[in-house]
């Protein structure tokens, strides 16, 4: 920005000493009305905590556990999980005596936030109540107690994250994914075998059957486990002849929680509102579905000044951006990892977001991803073509603000082998635990402020 405003300065001084030379026909022929204003200004751009009530809970990771911050607060997550049967699976013929001999639940991770060697106990209830709907969106702030009374304890363990990996892995020496074993009782084994043969027929069949697994955790509040994948197994053995001896076949039913079923992941921050309402000088991010931050853009008292300016030329925003400068961690405090990505969406256009994944096209340009730069100490936020547009094509009354929400997201690109066009390929609320704090616009040190660098023409 800086750079810019240095080109626009030696630029005027070039018009200013062409004009003092006689010769210069261009000064002279040109009418009045031609010439071209450049100016710049400064807003301060005011800001609050927007605490987040939901986002999508169809995630990528299933993430459960607690994890509590000093700073943020607590943060907990619990997962519903449906699991998907094998269709028209056959147990083989009696006369081969099938045999139950375990049934497993495998939970495999490749990540994890908070402590390695902390407690951590979760609980394996049975969904009894309303089924998850595979066609509805669901939201973070689901009610549990809809699908799932907690009244069918099917298991519990304790854990800690990085003594499981090692102790589960099949080699120490192998790089295999960590996981979490359990193994249901004999009831549960017994009730999975015997289940009848027509519930096979379709996920439909299987799902009013068993509709489902809802974890939660009862103990520790220093670790979040990022799940992959969740596998049910349902292992057993049958026996037949072969040259007149008993020949024993160990076999296994697969249940996997896939893209076919559905997976929900609950969050809670259950203290967050009192731990960070106090610091009017700062604002946080937080991650899932915390605390985002709430912009307000005066669109209003920019387009006053920029239009008494510039008259009646045509506008055209050079440069306008909003550094959105991070404060340093605390080192009292678990350090997060600040979030890599910012999505800036309208208030308008946050809700369909949140409940349709639906953004605004790149026509648009009302969605801006805004990345972190160490350089800059923050995340830049580029408004130039979306104020440009939005004053040349709106009615705008002097008081008007614009409100913007900045939520932490993933992004992920693909760059075209063709033509070398970087596009987005997916854009959703990040899941995984990250926070920072940044300096709000009533910071004394230095307020949230936007930058413009415009010509009118």
């Amino acid at each position: 920005m800086k750079r810019k405003f240095i080109y626009v300065i030696i630029a005027v001084m070039a018009v200013v000493v062409s004009c003092k030379n006689d010769d210069s026909l261009g000064v002279t022929i040109q009418p009045q009305d031609d010439e071209i204003l450049v100016a710049s200004d400064t807003f301060v751009v005011e800001s609050e905590n927007y605490y987040v009530p939901a986002i999508s809970a169809q995630a990528d990771s299933m993430i459960l556990g607690e994890f509590y911050s000093a700073k943020y607060g607590t943060t907990k997550a619990e997962l519903l999980v449906q699991i998907a049967p094998p269709i028209d699976y056959k147990f083989p013929d009696e006369t081969y005596n099938p045999t139950p001999d375990s049934l497993v639940l495998m939970m495999y991770y490749n990540t994890w936030f908070g402590s390695s060697y902390a407690p951590l106990e979760f609980s394996i209830y049975e969904i009894n109540k309303q089924p998850i709907d595979y066609n509805t969106q669901y939201l973070s702030n689901l009610n549990v107690g809809d699908f799932c009374d907690s009244t069918i304890l099917m298991g519990k363990r304790l854990m800690t994250s990085i003594d499981l990996s090692r102790a589960d892995s099949v080699s120490e020496d192998t790089a295999t994914v960590p996981y979490v074993r359990y193994k249901f009782d004999q009831t549960q084994l017994e009730r999975f075998f015997n289940m009848p043969q027509e519930i096979y027929k379709s996920e439909e069949k299987f799902l009013n059957e068993f509709k489902g697994l809802y974890l939660t955790t009862r103990y520790g509040s220093s670790t979040l486990i990022c799940f992959e994948q969740i596998t049910m197994y349902l292992y057993y053995h049958y026996t037949y002849k072969k040259n007149g001896k008993d020949t024993i076949v160990n076999t296994s039913i697969i249940y996997p929680s896939n893209k076919e079923v559905r997976q929900l992941n609950k969050f809670t921050h259950p203290n967050i509102e009192a731990i960070t309402a106090c610091h009017d000088s700062i604002n946080y991010i937080k991650s899932a579905a915390g605390i985002y931050p709430k912009i307000r853009i005066p669109i209003g008292a920019m387009s006053k000044r920029i239009y008494s300016t510039i008259g009646d030329k045509q506008l055209n925003v050079n440069a306008a951006e909003i550094i959105v400068e991070t404060i340093d961690y605390d080192s009292t405090d678990v350090y997060m990892g600040q979030p890599y990505y910012l999505l800036a969406l309208t208030t308008e256009q946050f809700d369909d977001f949140i409940k349709y994944n639906t953004i605004p096209s790149a026509t648009d340009t009302t969605a801006i991803i805004a990345n972190y730069m160490a350089s800059k100490g923050g995340y830049k936020l580029d408004l130039a073509y979306f104020i440009t547009k939005y004053l040349r094509n709106q009615t705008v009354e002097d008081d008007d603000v614009i409100e913007m929400i900045l939520m932490p997201v993933i992004v992920e690109t693909a760059t075209s082998t063709t033509t070398g066009a970087t596009t987005v390929t997916k854009l959703k609320p990040l899941t995984q635990l990250a926070a920072t704090t940044i300096r709000s616009g009533k910071n004394q040190h230095s307020p949230m402020r936007l930058k413009i660098l415009y010509n009118g023409f």
